[in-house]
């Protein structure tokens, strides 16, 4: 015949081992926990029989512990039980608006505890008295509104401070980079600009966008670790230098890889030099294996590669060969639906003019 377990929630050391030696006298497994959050991990874990659970546990108090429990479609018909030393007035009748099934005083007494848990065991449950419950209930419904409303803003303030963190992991990044190759200095900030053109053209949302500004800003970040020495020769580049210089989306995914919460922007660094046909690198990825975020990303890299000289190739193209070459590649090396968006852009002189880099790029976008 298997256990009857229970688990007891409660931070004192010695509430636990006084009602520890009384439950396993009476022949019942128990588990513990200190807090509340662990409480209710440890509930998951061990599907106890019964709950007890002291009402004034740190971390999650034992009233939010009771409303979370069963809010758990396991634990619905759990009996969960209040047990506190401190029964000030409305203690108990908060106790069971939150949810409890019964509700104990400390100091416990043996004999009278264990008929207490027996009952509870056997489908004993204690209710509120109607004229009272209405008031309670709606007392503790206004706490869980005012609960609700704390943690929205520390949602909100905690997100405001990701945001400000993961910028300036950015452009410390970025600015790193402009550092390294002063002649391509600002090319990650015009790249930014066009892809957001062309995201906006697109009618993408606030949030891709912030994901295509992210993206473009951190595209080329590979290139911060690959010793780019030869890249400022005159002449064209070697086999081997070009090999070297193909392993930057990789390296720079890998950079950013412990930076979990910029996974998207992640996909567009190691992916921005793949092609529509899929005849690109890293990974050869073509047509609808490619984000569309990354592939406006890869249009913008590519517009200002063409228009922005180089040492080891000098030469720059005019509009309106940049807008002939994203037609004659239309499909082959880009998606199809972003190169006619760039071409309507150059048509309609609309492409964003950055012919001197932003001293520090804005990722504040505007849908």
């Amino acid at each position: 015949m298997q256990t009857t377990r229970i688990l007891y929630i409660e931070d004192s050391p010695n509430s636990r081992l006084l009602i520890r030696r009384i439950l396993e006298r009476d022949g019942f497994e128990v588990h513990e926990a200190e807090d509340g959050v662990s409480g209710i991990e440890k509930a998951k874990a061990v599907r106890p029989d019964l709950i007890l659970v002291d009402m004034h546990i740190p971390e999650l108090d034992g009233f939010a512990t009771a409303t979370r429990l069963k809010g758990f479609p396991q634990f619905r018909e759990t009996p969960i039980v209040a047990i506190t030393g401190k029964a000030a007035e409305g203690v108990r009748e908060r106790a069971l608006s939150a949810g409890c099934d019964g509700f104990l005083t400390k100091p416990v007494f043996s004999k009278e505890f264990s008929r207490r848990i027996a009952g509870f065991l056997g489908g004993e449950r204690e209710t509120l008295e109607p004229w009272a419950g209405s008031g309670y209930l709606k007392e503790y419904s206004r706490h869980l509104v005012d609960q609700l409303a704390d943690s929205r803003q520390q949602l909100h303030e905690h997100g405001q401070q990701m945001e400000n963190m993961c910028n300036g992991i950015i452009w410390s990044l970025t600015n790193a980079l402009d550092q390294k190759d002063p002649y391509t200095a600002g090319h990650s900030a015009r790249v930014t600009q066009l892809a957001l053109a062309i995201g906006r053209r697109m009618g993408l949302g606030s949030e891709d966008l912030m994901t295509v500004a992210r993206g473009a800003q951190l595209h080329d970040v590979g290139k911060v670790v690959i010793d780019l020495g030869f890249i400022n020769k005159p002449g064209k580049l070697s086999d081997k230098e070009w090999g070297l210089m193909k392993k930057h989306p990789s390296i720079g995914a890998s950079i950013l890889a412990p930076l979990c919460f910029l996974h998207r922007e992640i996909q567009i660094v190691a992916h921005h030099h793949e092609r529509w046909e899929g005849r690109g690198y890293p990974d050869g990825l073509a047509g609808e294996e490619l984000d569309l975020l990354t592939c406006i990303v890869s249009a913008a890299d590519s517009f200002d590669a063409m228009t922005s000289g180089r040492c080891y190739r000098p030469e720059t193209m005019d509009l309106a060969t940049v807008a002939h070459e994203f037609e004659r590649c239309r499909g082959t090396q880009f998606h199809p639906d972003v190169a006619d968006i760039v071409v309507n852009l150059i048509t309609k002189n609309e492409v964003p003019c950055l012919a001197k880099a932003m001293a520090k790029p804005s990722l504040t976008v505007v849908a």
